[in-house]
């Protein structure tokens, strides 16, 4: 037989929500949105299981439910209500109008297990069976006490939540249930509710026979005589601990971030608007620190998220040791972190502070067996003298943390008055440079290297140079990091490789005998997996050979994961590209690595050029270059020579090549062209 369930409520949304829950259960399902409603609906109809809410205008759930017993007796009839609701539905119970009270918001399984049930029961009926009470059935535990307090009888439920029988409880008091969270006031709150009104509702703490401390939602009814005198006390409570239990993972994963586990943006917020009231209120400043990691999008770009992952966890793990207890780190998201001192007395703690944390980066961070050198880049605002509010304090914090990466990064920045101004320019700056490529804006410039044996051109450096709309150029030193930071120095460095690459063939169609071009590789550039497609295609489009390009590569990227660089290195050499190490001597590697590298070619960085002539140190410096350079059989090229004092020192020393004003300036690439149809030397 196919059981005819009825469901009674006056909010369509939850009859709605109730008929799509049970629509595959197999139940010929009925709908009534009041008890009238429903009378009619159980005059025209078997109906088996009546399932129906409480509060209904009109006529209520208990009322409904009372007539049906006298016109229906065999109906099984089951309430849907809050809690708030209990009295009238313990009053049903007790009548024997109702079989079993589910309580809002319901819990699917157990509603569908409840339902199934109550067809069950139906069924029994029917047979003759004598159902088990509600009291012994439902799912929820029942405690009943006399007037003074003492247990009197509990129910089957009672004894699976607590672990208690029936006969181990019977005589004591609630309190003999205590878990110890819950201070005195807060049990004489709930006396003098049930004194005052009969009732009380809450969630409470209790402890299991196991000692296992669990949480109830509790509702407690005082059952009165005619007189109003308290002759028990009734208590329906449900087991809620995964419930709360959930509850605090959201909670905790609201206010956390889920990979470090270091409280999130969020929190952060919260704590320092907190702290900013406190150092009014005690007349202290407050230090807010953002920290950026230097060049991470580099290592999530060429090891993927995963590895990067990993990398932030050392990270974090990293920060954790520089901060005092008082203080809050977070991370706000990426590869960016949040510091709050609060209280300050001194500014001299929170320079202490930022000189912690740059110290605690000198040492490379290990992942997965890589030894990567990481920085970071730090800026601070302070309370008040910076800002009043949360949104104020993090905003010139960035500022003057955007200005440490400008300033050469692993540094740290406080933020002052005009920083404001000069990010809004570089914002527009920004904005300019991602339209540069398509305006035709960016134009290549040409610097000879010239051989010191017989002061011929034998190759040249290939500039970005960038036209402003303005008509200004804007120096590179202005707008390379920001491409790198923002990713721009993909697409330029595409360009540019194009850009070289057509030149060099218009150059070799205008009978010129062109010298090999060098280009520089962003760390970006050359840690990308698709580098040599994208060189083995410009070379093809320009129709000409890899030996006509020299690629460049800083000595300080290299270092981050020298294995995987290595191998890189080897790929390009392979393909027919010379390679040069630029800015030789400003890195943190050994000269040791060096013969590692299947380079061609070390670039002494102008640093060291500019001293050769008045600094012993520099001098030896260059000196110890070209020897070491000379026995690995490498050719070595100085840059940024100027005067007549260095190019007589360069070549006392056997200098291959030199580049520099001394020679020639970088030159648009007609006037290059000039300077190789006449031939010019050095003199």
């Amino acid at each position: 037989m196919t059981g005819t369930l009825l469901l009674v409520d006056d909010e369509e949304f939850v009859l709605n929500a109730l008929v799509r829950l049970l629509r595959t259960e197999g139940y010929n399902l009925l709908t009534a949105n009041s008890g009238p409603a429903a009378l009619e609906v159980l005059a025209h109809n078997e109906v088996h299981v009546i399932l129906s809410d409480q509060r209904m205008p009109g006529m209520s759930g208990s009322e409904f439910l009372s007539q049906v017993r006298g016109l229906y007796p065999e109906t099984v009839r089951l309430v849907l209500s809050g809690f708030a609701d209990l009295a009238l539905v313990t009053d049903a119970i007790n009548r024997g109008n109702v079989y079993k009270y589910l309580s809002k918001p319901w819990d699917d399984e157990l509603l569908k297990t409840s339902i199934r049930e109550a067809f069950e029961h139906y069924e029994l009926g029917r047979r003759g069976i004598q159902f088990t009470s509600i009291y012994e059935n439902t799912q929820e535990g029942i405690l009943i006490t006399d007037g003074e307090g003492c247990i009197q009888a509990v129910n089957p439920a009672f004894s699976m939540i607590t672990g208690y029988r029936q006969d181990e409880v019977v005589g004591k008091k609630p309190s003999h249930f205590r878990s110890g969270r819950h201070g005195e006031e807060y049990y004489r709150q709930m006396w003098r509710a049930l004194l005052d009104e009969g009732k009380w509702t809450g969630e409470i703490w209790n402890r299991r026979k196991n000692g296992e401390i669990y949480a109830e939602r509790l509702n407690i009814t005082a059952v009165k005589d005619p007189q109003g005198k308290i002759l028990q006390y009734v208590a329906l409570f449900a087991d809620i601990t995964e419930h709360k239990r959930a509850e605090e993972a959201l909670h905790h994963q609201a206010y956390h971030d889920v990979l470090t586990g270091l409280p999130n943006r969020l929190m952060y917020a919260e704590c320092l608007e907190l702290a900013l009231l406190q150092a009014a209120r005690r007349q202290l400043k407050c230090a807010v620190l953002m920290l950026d990691l230097d060049r991470f999008k580099n290592i999530n770009d060429t090891f993927g998220h995963e590895f990067g992952d990993k990398l932030l966890l050392g990270v974090a793990g990293r920060l954790q040791t520089c901060i005092r207890q008082e203080d809050t780190l977070a991370r706000m998201g990426g590869d960016e972190f949040a510091f709050l001192l609060p209280l300050v007395s001194d500014i001299r703690h929170i320079a202490s502070a930022t000189d912690k944390i740059l110290a605690a980066f000198t040492r490379p961070v290990s992942v997965e067996g890589h030894e990567l050198f990481i920085t970071p880049s730090i800026g601070v605002s302070l309370f008040p003298n910076d800002g009043n509010d949360v949104e104020t304090l993090q905003k010139h914090a960035e500022v003057a943390m955007y200005r440490a990466k400008e300033s050469g990064r692993n540094g740290c920045q406080f933020y002052t008055a005009d920083m404001n101004e000069q990010a809004q320019q570089r914002l527009e700056l920004e904005n300019d440079l991602r339209r540069a490529i398509e305006r035709n804006e960016l134009e290549m410039y040409y610097q000879p290297k010239v051989l010191l044996a017989d002061g011929r051109i034998v190759g040249a450096e290939a500039l970005i140079r960038w036209k402003h709309p303005s008509g200004k150029f804007v120096p590179p030193s202005d707008f390379i990091p920001m491409a790198e930071e923002n990713g721009l120095i993909i697409p330029i460095g595409e360009w540019l490789i194009q850009d070289v690459c057509a030149q060099i063939r218009r150059w070799c169609d205008e009978g010129l005998a062109v010298p090999c071009v060098a280009i520089n590789l962003s760390a970006r550039q050359f840690q990308s997996q698709n580098l040599p497609d994208m060189l083995a295609l410009a070379i093809s489009e320009a129709g000409i050979e890899a030996q006509a390009v020299e690629l460049e590569l800083t000595e300080s990227f290299l270092m981050n994961d020298m294995e995987a660089n290595i191998e890189m290195m080897v790929l390009l050499k392979r393909m027919g590209f010379a390679l040069a190490i630029d800015d030789f001597g400003t890195g943190y590697s050994s000269l040791s690595y060096l013969k590692r590298f299947p380079v061609d070619i070390l670039k002494i960085d102008n640093n060291f050029v500019r001293d050769v002539a008045a600094d012993h140190d520099s001098a030896e410096l260059v000196r110890g270059v070209i020897g070491m350079a000379h026995g690995l059989k490498l050719e070595v090229v100085a840059e940024g020579v100027e005067t007549p004092e260095q190019l007589a020192f360069l070549r006392e020393y056997r200098c291959d090549m030199i580049q520099g004003y001394y020679f020639s300036r970088p030159l648009p690439a007609a006037d290059f062209a000039a300077l190789l149809r006449e031939g010019k030397r050095l003199s």
